[in-house]
């Protein structure tokens, strides 16, 4: 089981879509049924580092220009914090892959080390049986260059032309002229510094074409998902797959190709996530906020061919339908599809699943809790407070503080970093300027509500239902938009605020109850 991907840049959470989600649920389900897998990635370091403007831009000044031509692993961390390019923008990747792949074997799991074999075409070009390939294809440059040529209508390589790209000594850029290759060294002529010398195979590459190929070969591939630019008919795979049958004689391995993943910010959509365009977020990134399986559940739901769009300022709903997904696992009676959801929620899990419901608390809950809880002894008081208000029915376990405890901490990062709309500071008290901006219709809206909360279950749904009940039947001296302001402004202090009915639900029913009744005198 291989796939690939190019350490072009950011290293976004699409990538983990076929590459490493897909590619390991199939793993785990072909070892269960008792075969030999070995899941691999293949990290393309040795290409050629394209400078693109977003690529540049990560240099101060125009410093990063003089990079232009080296191979990835030859371009340095623009921050300096790591040794290369490829260091940099690989750790929020595969720093944090074991969290997403982690290792079937308990002690490997528990050194943090995951399950997926990770090889560089560095150290591929380092592998003899690769050398023997590049060999090879060299000697038989001209059937070579007629079969890729059924491939490049447009630009056809000239006759003379050996498929391999030689680094140049001189000026340390990879892509000079090949003209012969000689056991391990490939004698070459630079365009680009006009150097002629001669190199190590190891320092260069094939052309793409054939080093796609010759990674299956050498890597014995049986299976490799990939994304759909490949899929085109009469495109790059098929290309790579008459090149592995014809040339290299051996079989292609079985292709899955997958759609992309999009980046949408604050409902906007920007695109499909780009490495090399720095568009995205790394699964890094992800884990300040969100559990690996809530993204893990988008892609075993959705189907391999449908874009997934995901939006950091909306986690809080990507949390909401993981949470859903559980309800119906764990749920006798399934309706629609919620027979999907609940295989593809078993599908998502890396771990062992609890055998009864545990209990899960709301994120947006979550969210406002982490604000509003002391900042020693967060935990406890939290706990404290969803027992107080019936979100919480019994003693947690073990399991299921742990799961409290990281998702309020998500959640209050997910505020601070991704959602400043849903901050919240509670009024400790009802200053004079607040009241001067209340008319006798506010007062009386308010107080009009406070007798409805005083007599309901206090749950979002009834705190909604209670709402719902006042303002869609025009009960109140206000409108609706002047109510929720009124609301904000006795309990924050301002005129907007986070969705009203789970922000309410998570404070003491007393407490706001007592606070409208006052700001209603």
């Amino acid at each position: 089981m291989n796939a690939g991907l190019s350490v072009s840049g950011l290293q976004h959470v699409g990538r983990l879509r076929g590459e490493i989600t897909l590619s390991q649920i199939l793993t785990r389900s072909l070892r269960a049924e008792g075969r030999n897998v070995l899941q691999s990635l293949v990290l393309y370091t040795q290409d050629e580092w394209k400078a693109k403007e977003k690529q540049i831009a990560q240099f101060p000044g125009d410093e990063g220009s003089q990079y232009i031509g080296r191979r990835l692993i030859d371009v340095p961390d623009p921050f300096g914090c790591h040794g290369t390019w490829v260091d940099h923008y690989w750790v929020d990747f595969g720093g944090v892959l074991d969290r997403f792949a982690p290792s079937p074997d308990l002690r490997k799991r528990a050194r943090g080390e995951s399950d997926v074999r990770i090889v560089t075409t560095t150290q591929a070009y380092e592998n003899p049986e690769m050398q023997a390939i590049v060999r090879d294809l060299a000697a038989r440059a001209e059937e070579v260059r007629l079969l890729v040529n059924k491939y490049r209508s447009r630009r056809p390589y000239p006759q003379g032309w050996i498929p391999f790209e030689a680094f140049c000594d001189a000026c340390g850029k990879i892509g000079a002229k090949t003209v012969g290759i000689d056991g391990t060294l490939a004698r070459y002529k630079c365009e680009k510094c006009g150097h002629e010398g001669t190199s190590s195979v190891t320092k260069g590459k094939l052309n793409w074409r054939l080093e796609w190929a010759s990674l299956w070969k050498v890597y014995r591939v049986d299976i490799e998902p990939f994304g759909k630019d490949h899929a085109t008919p009469g495109g790059s795979r098929d290309s790579c797959k008459e090149i592995i049958e014809t040339l290299l004689k051996t079989r292609a391995p079985m292709g899955i190709p997958y759609e992309w993943v999009g980046i949408a910010d604050r409902g906007k959509d920007l695109g499909d996530m780009g490495s090399s365009d720095f568009l995205g977020f790394s699964p890094a990134q992800w884990l300040e906020v969100g559990d690996p399986e809530v993204i893990r559940y988008a892609y075993t739901f959705n189907p391999i061919f449908r874009r997934v769009v995901f939006d950091l300022s909306r986690a809080d709903g990507l949390h909401d339908t993981y949470d859903m997904a559980e309800a119906a696992y764990y749920s006798d009676e399934r309706e629609g599809d919620e027979e999907a959801q609940a295989r593809s929620f078993e599908l998502a899990q890396l771990g062992p699943v609890p055998e009864e419901t545990p209990f899960a608390l709301s994120y947006r809950h979550a969210a406002f809790l982490a604000q509003i809880g002391p900042s020693e002894g967060c935990l406890e008081w939290c706990l404290g407070r969803l027992r107080d208000t019936g979100i919480l029915p019994r003693e947690p376990t073990d399991v299921e503080r742990g799961r409290i405890e990281r998702r309020l901490r998500q959640a209050g990062a997910w505020v601070a970093k991704h959602a400043p709309e849903n901050e919240v500071a509670l009024l400790e008290a009802l200053p004079p300027s607040v009241r001067a901006q209340l008319t006798e219709e506010d007062r009386n809206a308010l107080r009009a509500y406070a007798d409805r909360a005083a007599g309901i279950a206090w749950s979002e749904d009834a705190i909604k239902e209670s709402m719902v009940s006042l303002t869609k039947t025009g009960k109140l001296p206000v409108d609706t938009p002047r109510f929720f302001r009124d609301l904000y402004l006795v309990l924050l202090g301002q005129e907007r605020g986070p969705r009203a009915a789970p922000f309410l639900a998570v404070l003491p029913k007393e407490w706001v109850v007592s606070r409208l009744r006052e700001a209603s005198l």
